[in-house]
């Protein structure tokens, strides 16, 4: 039995040192969805929150995630647009990046890192990020805790 597991062993490291191994990784994504999401984050690092209209639905939604409980914190352009102002404001150094980027349908999910200045000293965290696209904008994004 020993033996068994042994030769299954070799033959599982074989294939996934194979030269096929190598064309059946996973792609970066790509697309009009991370488009989508990678103009919506240039305009973000802009502190261009007139740009960033451009990428939302007239009704977008903004929900946060904690635990077992999620709420809406926007459900409107005018509404996210005025949060981020203020953010804006608040955060005159945020940039973000994205990482990690992958696409199912009409959603894209990241892990979003945002670096600000805050009393001198650089901050960071991180969050998951998905969001839906539809008809080329942003409907709805969730942000899951940040770490």
């Amino acid at each position: 039995m020993t033996l068994r597991f042994l030769i299954l062993g070799i033959v599982f490291i074989a294939a996934a040192c194979s030269p096929d191994a190598e064309r059946h990784a996973p792609e970066p994504a790509a697309g009009d969805k991370v488009e989508v999401v990678n103009g919506l984050m240039a305009a973000f690092n802009d502190h261009d929150a007139e740009a960033m209209r451009a990428y939302w639905h007239t009704d977008v939604t903004w929900i946060e995630i904690s635990g077992q409980q999620s709420s809406v914190v926007t459900s409107s352009a005018a509404q996210l647009y005025g949060e981020l102002v203020a953010y804006f404001e608040a955060y005159p150094s945020v940039k973000s990046s994205l990482e990690n980027v992958s696409v199912n349908g009409n959603f894209v999910t990241a892990t979003e890192r945002p670096v600000w200045q805050e009393g001198g000293e650089r901050q960071s965290q991180a969050s998951v990020v998905v969001y839906e696209i539809i008809d080329g904008k942003v409907k709805r994004f969730w942000y899951f805790p940040p770490q």
